[in-house]
């Protein structure tokens, strides 16, 4: 994993961040091929990200 921090909590993850681009990038990753990525947005757990899971369906090249 490429990200700043792992913070987490009992090992779940958490984010602490409020901003639009967090907000994105626990959505939308193209720089990690996991579908589950930690939190980067205000919350508890993982994220799904569309990117990974569009590559593997095929709708992204």
């Amino acid at each position: 994993m490429s990200y700043k921090e792992d913070k987490n909590f009992w090992g779940i993850p958490y984010a602490t961040e409020i901003s639009a681009e967090a907000f994105v990038k626990d959505i939308w990753d193209p720089s990690t091929e996991e579908i589950l990525t930690p939190k980067q947005f205000f919350g508890l757990g993982w994220g799904l990200n569309l990117h990974a899971l569009g590559r593997r369906a095929g709708v992204i090249k």
